[in-house]
């Protein structure tokens, strides 16, 4: 492979310097003797630059500097001292820390010389063809010129200069220095904006919104939170907040075998938000549906805290919420039972509906499938609801697939099991689960069927009408349920493990609002 010299203003290579008349001699290996020695041959290694680069430098194996830059004292027993190598040539060795010395820019000038003794030629009687001759014609000496010598015509004398070799090369370093100064420039501009940047960012407060710039105004408090009033929002947190205290973030399937956050007696790593302000923003994201990137602009914090918080918090409200009791006694349900049930349906246990949410479509085909809603025309997750009378929620089951029909989500929910004998169980038409119920000693009650083409009885009109006016309570219901927008839109296929806390947690918070049936 021809080698060719590294050092600028230099022209040695392999092909025209064949032979032993020129030694090779690769970089030193180790750093700061390379370093040394691109200094000395003025080259600024950038490795960092695309190849295509005009001021792109590496330092590799077949980077050579000529022996030309070498002093004879520089090697070993003389310069004619050589080794044999792998490939059965030989090449002069150098001394032990020796560094190249001799270069174009580092050559001592020759000293100045005498002013030649000139004469003024004889007039010739013959005109000149031409005012201006060359360099060569008038016998203009560039190291003259130089080095202080007067030639006899100005401007060839220029013209020769320019053309010396010493001038094209010093033009050509000139120009690199330029290209380097401007990099240099542009750099230092882009690393003044950094540095204020990080700067601002330091400066920057803490947190940037916290419940204290809410908390006067229950309005406001509702809004962002969708509790009624900011004492509701304390009755909350203070209830969540002891098992806080000891949570351990989320920090995915690692954590628990079901993904939830921990809770024990070894508090988890300190955050830079207080735990109410991590409750707050919890509430942000569920009621508002604030994406994660915007609350943790809001908060100071980074997104992957925000994601950790959210799910830490709404699998601990999961939990805790089901030590509750969300289930109510019957002597419980018959004490709140509000007139209109009362006067029609006084049984009533539970009033049931099914409830479809918009998810994004899964990557996987199978979920796809299941999950796709011919009634919805998209992909959806079902999930079915429970309140009592008096307007509470009061059952909450897994989340299904969309494609499951209203009567096997209610006999893979566990609903049946709870109920008792003699409690009735009021839900619209399409619960097809009369026979189901009837075998635990529970009536169903649902709009009557119309039969053939024969016009609705009266009877049946009547009865239509009484539970239509009872029914819609759990049509409200699931009203104020998507009130909080993470559940309204196209829910994230990263939000499916915790699908089932979720939709839990944000049908128990409604439970919090004001009263739904008077």
């Amino acid at each position: 492979m021809p080698h060719h010299c590294t050092v600028p203003l230099c022209t040695n290579n392999s092909d025209t310097s064949p032979g032993d008349s020129v030694a090779w001699h690769g970089f030193p290996p180790d750093e700061n003797r390379k370093k040394q020695w691109l200094v000395l041959i003025r080259r600024d290694e950038r490795k960092d630059l695309p190849k295509s680069h005009p001021l792109y430098y590496a330092v590799t194996d077949s980077t050579k500097v000529c022996g030309a830059h070498f002093r004879p004292d520089d090697y070993c027993e003389g310069k004619r001292r050589r080794e044999t190598t792998k490939s059965g040539k030989t090449r002069a060795v150098l001394k032990q820390g020796v560094s190249p010395s001799i270069f174009a820019w580092s050559t001592e000038s020759p000293g100045r010389k005498e002013p030649a003794v000139r004469h003024a030629p004889p007039p010739s009687k013959r005109k000149r063809k031409h005012d201006v001759s060359t360099s060569e014609e008038q016998g203009v000496d560039c190291t003259a010129v130089v080095s202080g010598g007067v030639p006899s015509d100005a401007t060839a004398a220029e013209d020769a200069c320019v053309h010396c070799p010493c001038f094209v090369a010093a033009e050509k370093e000139l120009e690199i220095l330029r290209a380097e100064k401007l990099e240099l420039e542009t750099r230092c501009t882009q690393l003044e904006l950094e540095l204020t940047s990080a700067q601002a960012k330091a400066n920057a407060p803490a947190s940037n919104f916290t419940l204290d710039d809410i908390k006067s105004d229950d309005q406001l408090v509702n809004y962002y939170t969708g509790f009624s009033t900011l004492l509701m929002f304390m009755a909350c947190y203070n209830f969540l907040k002891p098992y806080a205290e000891t949570m351990r973030q989320w920090k995915g399937s690692a954590t628990t075998s079901d993904g939830q956050a921990q809770i024990g007696k070894k508090p988890g790593s300190k955050s830079k938000l207080t735990l109410i302000d991590q409750f707050f923003l919890v509430m942000l994201r569920l009621r508002l549906g604030l994406g994660e990137l915007d609350l943790a602009f809001r908060f100071g914090v980074s997104q992957p805290t925000v994601s950790r918080l959210v799910v830490s918090w709404v699998n601990l409200m999961s939990h805790q919420f089901k030590t509750l009791p969300v289930w109510l006694s019957r002597r419980t349900i018959d004490k709140l039972m509000p007139p209109c049930f009362r006067q029609w349906y006084p049984s009533t246990r539970i009033i049931i509906d099914c409830t479809e949410l918009y998810i994004n479509t899964p990557s996987s085909l199978a979920r796809q499938s299941a999950t796709w809603s011919s009634y919805k025309n998209h992909n959806t997750v079902k999930v079915l609801i429970g309140i009592a009378p008096h307007g509470h929620v009061t059952f909450v089951s897994d989340v299904f697939e969309g494609s499951i029909s209203d009567k096997a989500i209610t006999e893979k929910s566990g609903l049946v099991e709870i109920l008792e004998a003699n409690d009735s169980v009021m839900a619209d038409k399409g619960f097809d689960i009369k026979d189901m119920l009837a075998s635990v000693g529970v009536r169903l009650n649902i709009p009557p069927f119309k039969t053939g083409d024969r016009q609705m009885p009266p009877q049946d009109l009547v009865v239509t009408k009484k539970i239509a006016a009872v029914r819609i309570h759990v049509e409200r219901k699931m009203q104020r349920i998507k009130a909080y927008k993470l559940l309204a839109g196209n829910i994230d296929t990263s939000l499916f493990d915790h699908m089932n806390a979720i939709v839990f947690v944000c049908a128990m918070l409604t439970n919090f609002e004001g009263a739904l049936v008077a």
